[in-house]
Formats: C-alpha cells, structure tokens, sequence
C-alpha cells in the first residue's frame, strides 16, 4: 500500500502529466487560429474573426454546460474516473480534429474535445478535492503550472510543424498519447484516504443535506464571484484573436505569425513560473480572494496598455506581467470554493466555479468578431481590460462578503458556547448540569 506522501506525489505526477498533454493539444492552434481558418479557405477579417472566435470558444462552451454534470459524476463514483474520461475524450477529439478540411469540422472536434474532455477541469477539481490540508493551494498551484507549460509547449510545436504540413500527426500523437495517460490514471490515481473520509464525525447528516441543497451559493461572495469569473476570462480571453489582428497591423505580414507565436509563449511562460509562487502564497495568506483582486487589476492594466503603442519592449513586459497575473485566478477562485465546500461536494462546488470562467472564455472570443468589425482594434483591447477591471471590484466585494460571513459565525459561536448560568425568579443559580447543552454549530 503506498504512503499518504507518496500518494500524494503520484496523483500530482499523473494529474501534471494529464494537463500538459491536454492543454498542449488544446492550444496549439489558438494563438494561429485566425491563420490557420484563412487556410482552411476562409477570406475577409470579419469572416476570419468570426470563424476563428468560434474555433477558440467551441472547447469553453462545451465545458460550461458538461462541467458541474461530470463534477457531481464524479463526487458519485470517485473523482479520478473523471480524469480517464476526460483523456478518453481528448482522444476521441484530437481524431476528428485531425481529420478537418474546413472550419464546420474543426469546430465540431473542438466541441467534442470540451464536452467530452475537460482534463483540467477534471484534474484541479481532484487536486481541490483531494489535496492535503494545508497544502491545497500548493497542489493547486503545481497542478495549474501543467496548463501553463503545456499552454506554452503546444503552440510552439503548432508554429513549428504547421508550415511543414504536420499538424495532423501532431494531433494524432497526442491521442495516442491520451489513451495511454488515461490507462496509467486509472491503474494509478488514487483519492488520498485522509481527504476522502474527512467529513467530520461529529457532523449531522441532516446538515450535510442542507449543504448539498444549498449548493454553490453557500459559498460566500457567490455571485460577485460569479460574475468576476466571467469578466476576467471574457477579458484575458477575448484578447486572443483580436491580440493577432492587432499585431498584424504592428508588424510586417511576414513577421506575424513568428511574433504572435513569441509573444503568446512569453505569457505562458509567466504564468508557469507564477503558478507555483500563487500556490505558495494562497496557503500562506490564506486570502485567495485578496489575491484573486489583484491580479484581475494586474491583468486590466496589463491587457488595455497592450492597445498603446509601446513597441516590442513594452509589449514583451505587458506580457510577461499579463501571464504572471493570469497564473492566480482559476487556482485562487478554486482554493476560495473549496475552503467553503462540503468535502463530498468540492468537486461539483469547484466545477460549478469552473463554468463562470468557462462563460467568460467562451464569450470573449465569441465577441472578437463584432469587435472587430464595430470599433478600431486598439479601443476593442481597451474594452478587454475594463472588463477586467470590473472583475477586480466584483472580488474586492466577494472578499467583503467573506470577511463579513466569518464575522457573524465567529459571532455566533461565541455566544452559542459561552457557559450560561441562568438565575431562578428567586436569584439562586442553576447548576450547570441541569443546563441544556448548547447545539454545536456546523459550517459548511
């Protein structure tokens, strides 16, 4: 049987590799989406715009709905099955995907690769879960990286071999590469025994039920939250496709591609190295949503002054701050929901949180199109980051909501187990052992 430590090292081992090989095959095509439709025969910018909007959105849209469904799947019959799902879906994915000729088809594998995929999803909703306490926002952090270093590796093998004609073997080795992550997952990956039957003895099942009734909105600041989740990734999101359409303009044609692709790996190489850092600081602080504020502020700088002519320099420094920003928001909205979870409910708490940004990533790209078409690239960037900006107040007014909520049960506790010594009509004292015990309270 192995040690709790060693456990805990592989699942982070299997669940790190899961999301590389996932996200990798996801992004590869994102930062060149726009020139990969125009070769696909799609002519105008609008028309480019439209179908590369669409292309980018397809994988969020299908989460949105499919993630809460396979999260409370999985707090039924165990957590790790989602993630051998998942890789069992991007499989059946990147085969249709290899198989495109035109836009409709690449969309509908994108489609399949969301509702049927999701091994992020389903990996941080495990890390979340199963992660040890004290140590939760550090498993977030390590389990986050994986997205950022595959989000960094994908598009550069995508630039490297699509001149070349090869994408479809790409894609065709990163299904072969899925199956046999999801038979070493479901050989391998295990619910750690300390998290799994944590739930409090002394917890009445009667609580428990109104827990699960009460669902996502017991968490505090739910929907500020809610719509911070949404604004930040429309935001960060949305930039994707009109970001290329901005550097076209910037750089020569024949250079577009190479600084698309540069300037996309430098974001993601910053929320790598961050990712772990926010981890670390989550547990330390033990703030997320503090956190969560001001790198959704970090982000609205960083993405509206993308819209000014700073030059490459500026460029460079406005991505790197960009993707260092990025790398604490899904990890701290996941630490913050699963503080306040039911242990038998995290996973469908934290898919619940997952399909706001899920929203907000599905409609950015979506909106890119109209964007472009309605205002000048420049003010459309602008727009991105005061979306944005709008997320990091939503957060500030979570974090109040929070502190508030502690308050009162801090409050409550108090006076429901401060010992009472109740006076007769007469002014003697009752003894403490006719009392009637005080009811023990029960935070979710």
């Amino acid at each position: 049987m192995s040690t709790a430590p060693g456990l805990h090292r592989r699942n982070l081992a299997l669940l790190w590799a899961s999301q590389f090989i996932n996200t990798a095959g996801l992004m590869m095509l994102v930062p060149i989406m726009p020139f990969y439709v125009q070769s696909l025969g799609m002519q105008g910018m609008a028309a480019v715009q439209t179908w590369s909007g669409a292309a980018i959105a397809a994988p969020a849209l299908a989460l949105t709905v499919a993630t809460p469904l396979w999260g409370r799947l999985g707090d039924r019959i165990g957590r790790h099955w989602m993630v051998v799902r998942a890789l069992a879906g991007l499989a059946t994915a990147m085969v249709v995907m290899a198989t495109a000729a035109n836009p409709i088809v690449l969309i509908l594998g994108r489609l399949l690769q969301g509702g049927l995929g999701g091994v992020v999803e389903a990996a941080q909703a495990f890390a979340s879960a199963a992660g040890p306490q004290g140590r939760r926002g550090s498993s977030l952090g390590k389990s986050f990286s994986a997205t950022a270093a595959g989000s960094l590796t994908g598009p550069l093998l995508g630039g490297l071999l699509v001149g070349a004609g090869q994408l479809n073997a790409l894609m065709l080795t990163i299904a072969a590469l899925a199956v046999l992550l999801a038979v070493a997952c479901a050989a391998g990956l295990r619910e750690e025994p300390a998290i799994k039957h944590s739930t409090p003895a002394t917890t009445p099942t009667a609580s428990d039920n109104g827990a699960s009734r009460i669902g996502f909105m017991h968490v505090p600041g739910a929907i500020p939250l809610a719509v911070a989740a949404v604004a930040v990734y429309l935001g960060v999101y949305g930039l994707i496709p009109v970001f290329a359409a901005h550097v076209q303009q910037t750089f020569a044609n024949s250079q577009a591609e190479l600084w698309v692709g540069v300037f996309h790996s430098l974001t993601w190489g910053a929320t790598l190295i961050a990712s772990f850092w926010w981890g670390r600081h989550n547990d330390q602080a033990e703030r997320p949503l503090r956190a969560l504020a001001w790198a959704s502020a970090g982000c609205a700088v960083s993405i509206a002054a993308q819209a000014l002519p700073v030059g490459t320099a500026g460029l460079i420094g406005l991505r790197l701050l960009q993707g260092a920003c990025f790398a604490a928001l899904a990890q701290s909205l996941f630490f913050h929901v699963s503080r306040h979870a039911p242990p038998q409910r995290r996973s469908s708490y934290v898919g619940t949180a997952n399909s706001f940004l899920l929203i907000g990533q599905s409609a950015g790209p979506l909106l890119a199109g109209p964007m472009a078409v309605v205002f000048p690239t420049p003010i459309s960037i602008a727009l991105l980051g005061a979306s944005c900006a709008v997320a990091g107040v939503c957060c500030l007014r979570a974090s109040s909501a929070e502190s508030a909520a502690v308050h009162n049960d801090e409050h409550t506790l108090t006076t429901d187990t401060l010992p009472r010594l109740p006076t007769s009509m007469s002014g003697t004292l009752d003894l403490p052992s006719e009392q009637t015990p005080a009811r023990p309270r029960v935070f979710g």
